[in-house]
Formats: structure tokens, C-alpha cells, sequence
């Protein structure tokens, strides 16, 4: 009855009985999130030893987008686990084009911080910042401020899987097949589109006289910018400059005490 209404990016595959007063957001007690990426020129490794400094329970403010509309906000979150890893074997000659996929599993998660997280994790994989950036950035003693850089595209970004306790999912058969079904229709749509763009970076290649000149694949990185594409990423370590030199946002104090301000203001132009 559910999918009869909903539009077909969206389909109730199970369902379960609970008690009255259950929370979807409150009681669950484990998130996670997967971010599908190409591989590119990231050193994979960087990836993993850097991800190790950001499980645990720390204050994540430099790894979130502030949300100080309320009274006490807290970006302490906990991160039960991260890893990438391949999808698919490839040819060395063709690794670049070879998809990844980022799992991050916690309780619960910041405004942006997957998408924050992976923006930094791609960093440290292309070789522009050092795996200790993660540490320094949970320092929040020494960094109270975040640096200003561009968040990972949402284009990639899944909620893919939300865990209860007690609670025993009941599979609709016919709904699971019909499922499978229409994504396997997905898939080959944009798998055909995928292979027809792929054929054809190929037959450009083989056009290139000097292969050494060829464009790294590398450099198409999914750092957003506020048109949410996925952009070129200048590759020029000289040029860039590393994160944490580069000026800073306002901090949770000053970001509150605007807030708070603003708050009065309204109030008292609303009195008078």
C-alpha cells in the first residue's frame, strides 16, 4: 500500500511491529553512511591510517557545518568505524578509473560531516595534506576555529543502513524481487551511459601523441564548490595552500554570541 503512493526512488521493502513512543532518529543506535568515489590518483593507504585518528568519541566542530541554533550545542559524536576499499579489480594501467567506497559507521552524525570528512580524507589522498591533519583538526585546544575549505560533493553520499535494538524486520517477498527489478533497470541505464563516455576517452587517448601529457584522472576530485558539480581540482602543490594556514571561520563562542545577539534584537524590535 506503502509503494502505491510513493514515487520510485523510494520503496518500503519491510516492516516491523514496535512499541508506541519507538524513535526512527532517537533509538537508533548506529548509523552508516557510504561514499562512492573514483580512485583517481589516491594513495588508498594515506586514506586508511588517516581514518584511524577519527574513530573514538571526539569533538568533530572542525569536521561539520556549525549549528548554534541551539542553546548548548554539542560536536562531540562517536565513530565506531572507517574503511575504503576497491570495488572492483582493474588492470594497473587502468586503476585511476576504478571505483572506491568509503564506509563510516557511528551513532550519529554533524551537520556536513561525512561530506566534510571525505573532502579532508581526499586531501591526505592525493598527497596535497599530511595524515596528521585529522589529529590536529580534533585538537580543538590548539584549533578552535575550522579553516575554510570545500566540502565533497553530496552527489556520492548514502544513508545506507540504520540499526535498532529489538526490533525483527519483516521482508515483503514479492516488494524485494520488484525492488531488485527496477535498480537493475537503474543500473544498466547508467552503466550503458558510463561505458559509452569510457569508450570514448579512450578513443581520445589513443589520438594523444605524447602519452606522458596525458590528463591524470586524478585531478577530477569531488570537492564541492556551491554548485554542488564535481570540479577540477588543482593539482599544483605549489599553489596550494595547506589547510591549515588558510584563514579561519568563526568559532562556536563568537558563531553563539551573533546568534544570541540577532535573537535579541528581533525580540526587541518585535516589542517596540
Amino acid at each position: 500500500m506503502l509503494n502505491g503512493v510513493l514515487p520510485s526512488s523510494i520503496r518500503c521493502i519491510a516492516w516491523a511491529s514496535v512499541a508506541d513512543g519507538k524513535s526512527a532518529r532517537f533509538d537508533c543506535i548506529s548509523r552508516s553512511y557510504r561514499y562512492f568515489l573514483p580512485k583517481g590518483n589516491l594513495d588508498l593507504d594515506r586514506i586508511r591510517q588517516a581514518s584511524v585518528h577519527l574513530c573514538g568519541t571526539h569533538d568533530y566542530r572542525n569536521f561539520c557545518k556549525l549549528d548554534i541554533t541551539n542553546s548548548e550545542p554539542t560536536f562531540v559524536r562517536r565513530i565506531d568505524h572507517i574503511q575504503i576499499e576497491p570495488l572492483n579489480e582493474q588492470d594497473s594501467s587502468q586503476s585511476g578509473y576504478q571505483m572506491c567506497e568509503l564506509i563510516v559507521t557511528g551513532s550519529g552524525f554533524l551537520w556536513h560531516q561525512i561530506r566534510c570528512i571525505v573532502a579532508l580524507l581526499i586531501l591526505i589522498g592525493q598527497g596535497k595534506e599530511e595524515v596528521s591533519l585529522i589529529q590536529s583538526l580534533l585538537d580543538i585546544e590548539r584549533y578552535p576555529s575550522t579553516p575554510n575549505y570545500q566540502i565533497a560533493s553530496e552527489l556520492p553520499l548514502v544513508l545506507f543502513d540504520c540499526q535498532f535494538n529489538d526490533i525483527e524486520w519483516i521482508y515483503e517477498q514479492t516488494t524485494l524481487r520488484m525492488t531488485i527489478a527496477h535498480l537493475q533497470r537503474q543500473w544498466t541505464s547508467f552503466e550503458v551511459r558510463a561505458t559509452m563516455i569510457r569508450s570514448m576517452i579512450q578513443q581520445l587517448e589513443n589520438q594523444i601523441i605524447d602519452p606522458t601529457n596525458l590528463p591524470v584522472f586524478g585531478q577530477l576530485s569531488l570537492i564541492d564548490n556551491e554548485s554542488n558539480a564535481l570540479l577540477p581540482s588543482n593539482n599544483n602543490r605549489k599553489s596550494y595552500q595547506p589547510i591549515l594556514k588558510r584563514p579561519v571561520r568563526d568559532s562556536v563562542e563568537t558563531k553563539l554570541e551573533k546568534f544570541q545577539n540577532k535573537k535579541s534584537n528581533l525580540s526587541s524590535n518585535t516589542t517596540e
